[in-house]
């Protein structure tokens, strides 16, 4: 069991949360408001570490904490909220829940959604002020993704069979109204990348020194195709196709799995489908394509963490590498040329974390220490 956890540990070191907002828009600032970026807030640090990075909820933020077991014989984890305009702490109705690590949340504008692991890993649905809607226990050993919403279903995958290595990977499928099971596919054991989009799933194994990544239809489970991809790439999924960043961006037609256009060779290693546009990340840069595979531009300024695409407006972490490099940045761009919208300092030190936005703020976490928010200036 040692060797399980210090494997699914491994695995969370860059794992983020996720955050609430009422009446307010889900979504981030404009372009103006974007341009106009300041630092509004900042907590921490923690009295345990924070685990995720923020989700944004119902005028709300959440993420997952650390807390301390005063008998040091139990490993807690909590959902901490907070109010996303001041950062004030705000009450959550269900208090610490044992678990390893936590997982970053998703969040559906109504419901936020949280997966806890021990020796088994439950999934719990909570209304805003943190009352339970529904629980459940979901079967398999170890779970190494965060749960990931496809449209009306909860999507979660589960390892079994482990003990270093692990005999199956189980990919769930919940309905995210009242938690009850839609579906379930099991695939071979081995590394897991996960991702969702409304009707579709896909899923890549790296095991035993190959790499299949398989698509599956949200609605009934069935496996609409497999193929082999190049080991450690990054994937992504919308409706009309599933893209591998292997060091090219390529895109295949999410139904039958047809190649359907590749970019150039560049070190992509991740991709963002949105609805403007496709974007790569690479080690010192990132580029926009279009639906076809056109280019439409690259930028130099490289991310340090995830993307962000929303409204328009493409947000990142940035920071240099390099020992005790800093200080670190949020980066806002316009997703149709790459043109710098505001570049606003986190703080001091180098940082890493994902970046979510809501009712026209923006939110990070700085490392393990510190949960921020941006506002536009008045």
């Amino acid at each position: 069991m040692n060797k399980i956890v210090a494997a699914t540990l491994s695995c969370l070191t860059l794992l983020a949360g996720a955050a609430p907002v009422a009446a307010a828009p889900v979504t981030g600032p404009d372009a103006a408001g974007a341009s106009r970026l300041r630092l509004a807030w900042s907590v921490g640090p923690a009295a345990a570490a924070i685990e995720t990075a923020p989700t944004y909820l119902a005028g709300s933020t959440y993420h997952m904490e650390g807390v301390a077991d005063p008998a040091k014989l139990r490993s807690l984890t909590q959902v901490v909220r907070r109010d996303a305009g001041t950062g004030r702490r705000l009450p959550f109705a269900t208090g610490a829940i044992e678990s390893i690590a936590g997982y970053r949340p998703a969040a559906d504008g109504r419901t936020l959604y949280v997966t806890t692991f021990r020796e088994d890993t439950h999934l719990w649905a909570f209304r805003p002020d943190g009352r339970v809607l529904w629980d459940r226990s979901q079967p398999g050993e170890r779970f190494p993704h965060q749960p990931m919403l496809a449209g009306p279903y909860l999507i979660t995958v589960s390892k079994s069979g482990c003990e270093v290595e692990c005999d199956n990977t189980t990919v769930f499928a919940w309905h995210a109204d009242d938690g009850r099971p839609a579906w379930s596919y099991r695939l071979p054991g081995g590394y897991v990348k996960l991702a969702t989009t409304p009707g579709y799933a896909a899923v890549q194994i790296d095991a035993g020194g190959t790499s299949t990544l398989t698509v599956l239809d949200v609605a009934t489970g069935a496996k609409l195709w497999s193929r082999s991809v190049e080991g450690g790439s990054g994937i992504a999924v919308d409706g009309t196709h599933a893209y591998v960043a292997d060091g090219a961006l390529r895109a295949y037609g999410v139904r039958d799995g047809n190649p359907a256009w590749a970019g150039e060779e560049a070190g992509y290693t991740a991709a963002y489908p949105s609805r403007y546009g496709i974007f790569a990340t690479a080690g010192q840069r990132y580029a926009a394509y279009d639906a076809t595979g056109r280019r439409r531009w690259w930028s130099g300024i490289h991310p340090r963490t995830t993307l962000t695409v929303d409204t328009g407006i493409v947000y990142f972490q940035q920071s240099p590498t390099g020992h005790n490099a800093g200080p670190a940045y949020l980066v806002a761009m316009r997703a149709s040329n790459g043109a710098l919208l505001s570049r606003v300092r986190i703080w001091n030190r180098v940082s890493v974390g994902d970046v979510t936005v809501g009712g026209g703020r923006v939110f990070t976490k700085a490392l393990n220490e510190k949960i921020v928010g941006f506002a536009p200036a008045r």
